[in-house]
């Protein structure tokens, strides 16, 4: 307010200085007149700020002296702040981004079947082996034997020899052992029949036994230790069959 005031001062002491001149010039000339006076920016220099004593106003300036306010000046400059300019800030050009592929859906894989455990095989017995071979079995028609009465006929030999003795029968019927005492004997062998016939045989061995002829009937060479010598030969008879002669040759 104080440079506003001023400066309204000198404006007016120039225009009636103006006037005055223009007043006193009667026939005269007309005088050119003087441009009123612009304000013109005076350089800021540095100058002692020097502090007015309160109530005391500064000495008015002599008229065309820009008067300069030390305090404005130093203000002016604490709040000069400069306008920051923009950094410029590089683009980063885009990358491409790779399309992902589409992932391959996978196939299922199939269950595998489970391996059927293999069965076991029975391993087959072996036949044991014996040192007779069971030759030939038969059934006879009796003609001189009761009901439930059987008679076995057995025949053992070699090659060497026409008949072998000391060798027994193994008789089970239905499961049960029977007792057999008899044993064959060596040398020339009896026949079955006295008369040759379809029933007539070489035997040197028989036993009768009377009981139940029903059921199964199991009969087996054994040697004088107890031991099995032959195959085991099977019968089965009814209980009204006739035909309860019974007849192995063991060689």
């Amino acid at each position: 307010m104080s440079s506003l005031r001023r400066w309204t001062r000198l404006a007016t002491a120039g225009l009636l200085s103006v006037f005055v001149l223009v007043g006193c010039g009667g026939g005269e000339a007309t005088p050119t007149r003087t441009p009123i006076p612009t304000w013109t920016p005076t350089p800021v220099v540095d100058v002692p700020v020097v502090q007015e004593q309160a109530g005391q106003e500064a000495a008015p300036a002599a008229p065309g002296v820009q008067v300069v306010d030390p305090t404005q000046v130093a203000q002016a400059i604490a709040t000069d702040t400069p306008t920051p300019v923009p950094t410029a800030t590089a683009t980063v050009p885009p990358t491409d981004t790779p399309t992902p592929e589409p992932t391959a859906t996978p196939t299922e894989t199939p269950t595998p079947e489970a391996t059927p455990t293999p069965t076991e095989t029975p391993t087959p017995t072996p036949e044991p082996t014996y040192p007779f071979e069971l030759e030939e079995t038969a059934k006879f028609a009796t003609e001189s034997l009761a009901p439930n009465v059987v008679r076995i006929f057995a025949y053992i030999y070699s090659p060497a020899e026409f008949g072998l003795g000391d060798y027994k029968l193994s008789v089970i019927h239905n499961g049960s052992p029977l007792v057999v005492d008899e044993v064959s004997f060596a040398g020339i062998p009896d026949q079955t029949r006295e008369d040759p016939g379809p029933f007539t045989r070489f035997t040197n061995f028989s036993v009768i036994f009377v009981e139940p002829q029903a059921g199964e009937w199991r009969i087996q060479l054994i040697d004088s230790d107890g031991q099995p010598a032959g195959t085991e030969a099977i019968f089965s008879l009814t209980a009204d069959e006739n035909t309860r002669e019974l007849y192995v040759r063991y060689r």
